[in-house]
C-alpha cells in the first residue's frame, strides 16, 4: 500500500493476500470446465495392438526445487519401445513434479505419433485429479496443457494409478535424472 502511504504488519499483509485469493476462486464460478474428455476414468482401456503403455515418474529434491521427469513407453506385450527424462527447475511439490512427467511424456508420445495412451502413475493424488476432472489451483495450469495435448493429438487416452513396484523402471529412471544434476544448477 505504497501508494496510499500506509504501512501494515505481516499478518496483516498475509491476511490481505488470504481474502483477495477466497474472492479469486469464488469469482471463477462453482461449476468447473471439465478438462478430459476423452479420459476413461474408471475402467482399464481396451488394449489393441497400437495402444502404448506408457509408465510415468518423477523425483523431486526439496531443497533446490527441481525434479527428474521420466516416462517408458512400451507395447501391451511390455516391450519397451521408447523411454524419455528431463530436469525441471521451480518444481514446488512432488505432486507438481509428477504432473509434469504426465505432460512431458505425453509430448513424447506426441512426437512420435502414438495415438492410443494408456498413461499409469504411481502418483494416486494426480490420478484423481486427472480423473475427477477437478484439478487443485497448484495444478491448473499444466493439466491445462495436458488438456491441449490430449484433444489435439490423441484418439484414445486412459490414465491410471499403479503400485510403486509396477513402476519401477519409471522411478529408477527419474532418480536417475535427478541425480545427474540434483541442483539444477546450468540448466
Amino acid at each position: 500500500l505504497i501508494f496510499e502511504s500506509k504501512t501494515l504488519s505481516h499478518q496483516q499483509i498475509v491476511n490481505k493476500a488470504i481474502v483477495a485469493c477466497k474472492e479469486w476462486e469464488s469469482a471463477q464460478g462453482t461449476v468447473p470446465k471439465p478438462l478430459y474428455t476423452k479420459a476413461t476414468p474408471h475402467r482399464i482401456p481396451d488394449l489393441t495392438a497400437d495402444t502404448v503403455i506408457c509408465h510415468t515418474d518423477a523425483a523431486w529434491n526439496k531443497e533446490h526445487k527441481v525434479a527428474g521427469l521420466a516416462w517408458i513407453c512400451s507395447t501391451p506385450d511390455s516391450i519397451e519401445i521408447s523411454r524419455g527424462s528431463s530436469l525441471q527447475r521451480a518444481v514446488a511439490s512432488p505432486l507438481m513434479a509428477e504432473a509434469l512427467a504426465v505432460r512431458e511424456a505425453l509430448r513424447h508420445a506426441s512426437l512420435l505419433s502414438y495415438k492410443r495412451i494408456w498413461l499409469r502413475s504411481d502418483s494416486q493424488g494426480l490420478i484423481t485429479a486427472i480423473n475427477s476432472n477437478l484439478p487443485s489451483i497448484e495444478l491448473y495450469g499444466i493439466l491445462s496443457d495436458v488438456d491441449s495435448i490430449v484433444s489435439s493429438d490423441f484418439n484414445s487416452v486412459s490414465f491410471s494409478f499403479v503400485s510403486r513396484n509396477q513402476n519401477g523402471l519409471a522411478d529408477s529412471l527419474a532418480k536417475a535424472c535427478l541425480c545427474m544434476n540434483p541442483s539444477g544448477l546450468g540448466l
